[in-house]
């Protein structure tokens, strides 16, 4: 039975953005190091990315005030294989048949646990071994439930990065994880003049929302122009005192 059905559990963080398409982790709903991810609810609930770690134990217990167990899971599509994104995955997959696909460029770094490609560096912790079930292809159209994703590969924060695009009750939706504003560094594999190529793909598609990989959990409107606007900004300039996540200064 999909959540559209059964209705807001009261006490969850889950949050409804368009019919059955949830945001179900972030920085403000289970760990303030979590990405954004999304639960796709229904007869096949499927997971675009996961978190972390760290906010595994809330997006569980999210999942159960829904009446979902983790072994209800049965898909996670990545945005890309980042720490904060998908280090949960291995967690779930403790307690699921829970299948994870991902783009190739960046199977090897999830399946191995790689500290430096993960990002794992940036908060300290261990990226824990997932297993990969399959990958993502540019072009490639997967079915979820009712619905169909569109997969758009867009190397640049890493190297591979994609992005999906959808509709969503007439809605077309794209979600972007870190594709936009995402960080840079070479220990991740990022690539400046890749990501531009990138963005210029995605101002050729059509979208009237998208999500992005950290931002509050709701929808971003205007989100073409936004696009536009951060393809104008890529590369002008950098912040070489970026702060690592589990490090405190005092001043």
């Amino acid at each position: 039975m999909g959540l559209g059905r059964k209705g807001l559990y009261r006490g969850t963080q889950m949050i409804r953005l368009l019919g059955e398409f949830w945001v179900t982790s972030g920085q403000l709903l289970t760990h303030p190091w979590d990405a954004s991810a999304y639960l796709i609810a229904g007869e096949e609930p499927t997971l675009i990315d996961c978190g972390s770690t760290q906010g595994y134990a809330a997006l569980k217990r999210d999942l159960q005030k829904f009446g979902y167990e983790p072994r209800d899971i049965r898909r996670i599509y990545a945005t890309h294989g980042h720490w904060d994104h998908v280090s949960a995955a291995a967690l779930l997959q403790e307690e699921s048949d829970a299948e994870l696909y991902i783009h190739e460029a960046d199977r090897e770094q999830v399946e191995t646990g790689d500290f430096n490609m993960t990002a794992s560096f940036l908060y300290d912790k261990p990226f824990p071994p997932a297993k990969v079930h399959g990958t993502v292809k540019d072009g490639e159209i997967i079915r979820i439930n009712d619905f169909e994703l569109h997969v758009h590969h867009t190397p640049g924060h890493s190297r591979g990065s994609v992005c999906y695009w959808t509709r969503f009750y007439g809605m077309k939706l794209l979600i972007a994880g870190d594709t936009l504003w995402g960080g840079y560094h070479l220990r991740i594999g990022s690539d400046l003049d890749e990501w531009t190529r990138s963005l210029d793909k995605l101002l050729m598609l059509e979208f009237d929302v998208m999500t992005v990989g950290h931002y509050p959990p709701s929808l971003i409107f205007d989100a073409k122009r936004q696009v536009h606007e951060a393809r104008q900004q890529i590369g002008v300039y950098y912040n070489p005192w970026f702060k690592p996540f589990h490090t405190v200064f005092r001043y």
